[in-house]
């Protein structure tokens, strides 16, 4: 796919996607929403590629959905009869699977991050942001409930308390109180943002890919499950690891006192 609203480069093992719209404060469209599909496509399928970092052009990570182009033309439709069109394959339940489901991702947030520009850095494993940041979920300002998966993950990652607060009550967050309520794992100044956010991404994706990937793998499944069934598919996918090539460099190095050199997969 060519991509006209996105960048995509790969640099020392990470896929760095970054939302193109500077104009617009990188606002979300539909084309968007496919473009970043196919590149987490692509992204999981490449070898080379051992992590994934989002990033935004210009001024802003992404200042949510583009009121003019989507919910404008949106209601628009359904004032002349229009019915509602059902979320198409390229939007939010795939982005979700591919995010899950898919290698380790890092947000880089600057500027504003609204709405989606909230609730997709939530859907990735970390979250780092610039001093500068301002956040908010926005979702009631336009009459619309939380949606990208975040109804389920914002009370998991800052409490049921907060994430209600934050819903019902949009307003905008520094990047300060974000860190403090565990909304981003890490705050930096605004012009370090991409360097840290790369070392991250880098220092994760030359770890063990088949660990990662079962890593996350655990971390994301037992988020539903009870104690028993978490232990007993922790139990089983330690015991698979246990058999690799990986933990094998992983205990020698750790025993001759030196870095892994961790074999990558085919």
């Amino acid at each position: 796919m060519a991509y006209s609203v996105i960048l995509y480069e790969t640099r020392d093992r990470v896929a760095v996607v970054t939302l193109n719209r500077p104009e617009k404060l990188n606002a979300w469209t539909t084309q968007m929403a496919g473009e970043v599909a196919d590149a987490l496509h692509r992204a999981n399928e490449d070898k080379d590629v051992g992590a994934i970092l989002f990033t935004g052009a210009g001024r802003a990570f992404c200042a949510g959905a583009d009121v003019i182009e989507e919910f404008k033309r949106r209601a628009d439709e359904q004032d002349a009869g229009v019915a509602p069109t059902r979320r198409t394959a390229s939007d939010f339940p795939t982005l979700v699977q591919l995010l899950h489901f898919g290698k380790p991702s890092v947000a880089a947030m600057h500027g504003y991050a609204i709405g989606i520009g909230v609730t997709l850095p939530l859907n990735c494993d970390l979250r780092i942001a610039a001093e500068g940041t301002r956040l908010n979920t926005m979702f009631l300002r336009v009459g619309l409930t939380p949606e990208f998966g975040s109804s389920y993950l914002l009370p998991r990652v800052i409490g049921l308390g907060k994430a209600c607060e934050l819903v019902y009550l949009p307003r905008m967050l520094d990047a300060r109180e974000a860190l403090d309520i565990g909304l981003v794992n890490r705050v930096v100044p605004d012009d370090k943002l991409l360097d840290e956010a790369m070392g991250m991404a880098a220092a994760i994706a030359r770890g063990p890919s088949f660990a990662l990937k079962k890593a996350k793998e655990v971390i994301f499944r037992n988020l539903d499950s009870d104690f028993a069934e978490a232990l007993q598919r922790e139990t089983a996918i330690f015991a698979e690891c246990m058999s690799t090539a990986e933990h094998r460099e992983g205990i020698a190095a750790f025993i001759e006192k030196r870095e892994p050199d961790f074999p990558r997969q085919e």
